[in-house]
């Protein structure tokens, strides 16, 4: 139920992109013992380069990603006579008023898996975020979620913080539990606060800390990921999933469209053209 919670705080982030170049590191270059209030993302093109993070030092090779999270002493300088290249993006990603790399315990840096494909992406994050079109930061926004995704994707054992996995997170993980088992009924917040012992506005206030969402907007939607699942691989009448998910014909339709844009119907209809085309 802790992969359930990141996977919920992780869907629900607010991103906010401050500044993306690339830029050449020459030896006179340094950043040292600096505090930020946002995150940075370096894709390193070369090496040359000394990071510490707290206490953890690293000397990037080519090839990786690297996050200084907000919140953190850092410093960044090239080395004695070498000059490398990289990109980097200033941000930052937030569910339930915690940054993301405040919340996780994460590798700092990583290799990507296709270096030419990275680049690329990230020279589209920086043109996209320098442009002024009606989309381009909308675009941004969404190359440094891929970037975070493939960051994510290649750590090993990303997980929750124990500071932030104690006791909050475990008392969070039994009202996952209970609700991934109750999808069908009249779910009250008071009944789930009672469960964890904890006051009802407490409650909300822990809750959306770590999913970055309310009790009941999380309960929506996994009864539309259910349902999303359901239509995807199984036969299952539309009538069925609604009365599976506590809802009348009408409320599901309504919410199903809301969270995925269409209708239940049209969503079995689009999967079986997929089905055909493959």
């Amino acid at each position: 139920m802790q992969r359930e919670a990141l996977g919920s705080y992780i869907s629900n982030l607010h991103m906010h992109i401050s500044e993306a170049a690339f830029f050449t590191c020459t030896s006179s270059w340094y950043h040292m013992d600096v505090l930020s209030d946002f995150n940075r993302l370096y894709y390193f093109l070369g090496e040359g380069g000394h990071v510490r993070i707290g206490d953890e030092e690293l000397y990037p090779k080519r090839g990786q990603l690297v996050v200084l999270p907000a919140g953190t002493m850092l410093s960044v300088r090239t080395l004695e006579d070498r000059v490398f290249s990289k990109f980097f993006c200033h941000f930052n990603a937030k569910a339930g008023g915690q940054e993301l790399f405040q919340l996780l315990e994460a590798p700092s840096c990583v290799d990507v898996p296709d270096q030419e494909a990275t680049s690329k992406r990230f020279g589209e994050l920086v043109r996209h975020y320098r442009e002024t079109g009606l989309t381009s930061m909308l675009r941004a926004k969404l190359l440094l979620q891929e970037l975070l995704c493939e960051f994510l994707e290649q750590g090993d054992e990303v997980r929750l913080r124990q500071s932030e996995a104690g006791g909050s997170l475990d008392k969070v993980s039994q009202v996952l539990a209970y609700l991934e088992h109750h999808l069908a009924d009249d779910v009250r917040l008071d009944q789930l606060a009672e469960l964890v012992h904890f006051h009802p506005n407490y409650f909300i206030s822990v809750f959306k800390s770590v999913t970055g969402c309310s009790p009941i907007q999380y309960l929506n939607q996994r009864r539309m990921e259910k349902a999303k699942q359901w239509m995807q691989s199984t036969d299952m009448s539309v009538s069925e999933a609604a009365e599976r998910t506590g809802s009348s014909l009408y409320q599901f339709s309504k919410m199903f469209k809301q969270h995925t844009g269409v209708s239940p119907s049209d969503y079995r209809k689009v999967l079986r053209e997929q089905s055909q085309q493959q």
